[in-house]
């Protein structure tokens, strides 16, 4: 586990680490090199970022579409298991294919899944949604976000296969899941339908460390991505017919304490939770940030004590700030 708390722009920080990169002996102690899965934290620390500047330079309009893809209100489902569908076409070749045919055959699966008319204007997390959003930044979607973090001296946010990228060394990942069909999964990425189409997608797919999380929240803040009045017009929070509230790319706290942040943040508050254990929580009023990666679906996906722990832990940062 890693987690850092503090005041946005400010030098202190309190931060912890805790644990090894698995369970298994010889494994590396979590530390400042460790880098971890982000899961669905791409959403915002890649997908939303490039949607925020291209909106502010005129290449994108915040158009109903847009919107309703930022929001989850578009009518498309969750999530489908397309990465089954691309195991029965390729079989053990799946692996070895070049990024660009897996994309192609993703990306023919993906247009065969039609929104829900009768949903659209509903709030329902989705990963198709993110995955359209991809396609709508571009062919050079990879390349400009890199772009981006390369403004930040010392960020290291990376999708693991992309193509001419130095990466690290195995061993500085944190292991996830032991895959019934993958295997032991060690700096490759966990979602399997991330994986399935070459390791980068809209969705999942960044690894990064503690300090990569801190990086990305003070450039955020500093202004180096894009403009503060950029990131407060997507921080406006929609709430659909149910009650259900998202903002534009992120998440929200709830407002009667039931999810993990409780009643720690301000109402101007926005974040995101990640299939592997991570999350990020920006209070945009207080000038505070909140971030806690772990590896828990190490070994297996099922264990759901990370609820709990999230909660524990910004427990302890309100605790912390009031102290």
């Amino acid at each position: 586990m890693a987690a850092s708390f503090g005041r946005i722009g400010s030098e202190k920080k309190v931060r912890h680490f805790l644990g090894t990169h698995s369970r298994f002996s010889g494994s590396l102690p979590v530390g400042e090199e460790s880098f971890f899965d982000l899961a669905s934290l791409t959403k915002i620390l890649a997908t939303t970022l490039l949607c925020m500047k291209k909106v502010e330079i005129g290449e994108l309009f915040l158009d109903t579409r847009l919107e309703e893809l930022l929001t989850h209100r578009s009518g498309l489902p969750a999530w489908k298991p397309f990465y089954e569908a691309m195991r029965t076409r390729f079989g053990d070749r799946l692996g070895s294919l070049p990024r660009d045919e897996r994309i192609q055959h993703f990306n023919s699966l993906l247009d065969a899944v039609p929104a829900e008319e009768s949903r659209r204007g509903s709030v329902v997390y989705s990963d198709l949604g993110f995955l359209h959003l991809e396609r709508i930044l571009g062919d050079t979607f990879e390349k400009e976000l890199m772009g981006l973090y390369a403004q930040v001296p010392g960020l290291r946010l990376h999708y693991r296969e992309a193509s001419g990228l130095l990466v690290p060394d195995q061993a500085q990942y944190v292991m996830t899941e032991l895959c019934p069909w993958r295997g032991p999964l060690q700096g490759e990425v966990h979602d399997d339908n991330a994986w399935s189409r070459g390791g980068m997608a809209g969705h999942a797919g960044l690894f990064g460390r503690l300090r990569d999380l801190e990086l990305w929240v003070d450039a955020l803040f500093q202004e180096k991505f894009v403009s503060f009045k950029t990131l407060r017009e997507f921080s406006r929070v929609v709430t659909d017919i149910s009650g259900s509230r998202r903002a534009l790319g992120f998440d929200v706290p709830t407002l009667d304490g039931s999810g993990s942040t409780g009643f720690v943040f301000s109402p101007s508050t926005i974040g995101h939770l990640g299939f592997t254990g991570t999350s990020l929580w920006l209070d945009l009023d207080q000038g505070l940030y909140a971030i806690l990666l772990t590896n828990r679906v190490h070994p297996v996906r099922t264990d759901d004590r990370i609820r709990l722990v999230r909660r524990e832990f910004h427990e302890a940062v309100r605790d912390e700030w009031r102290s």
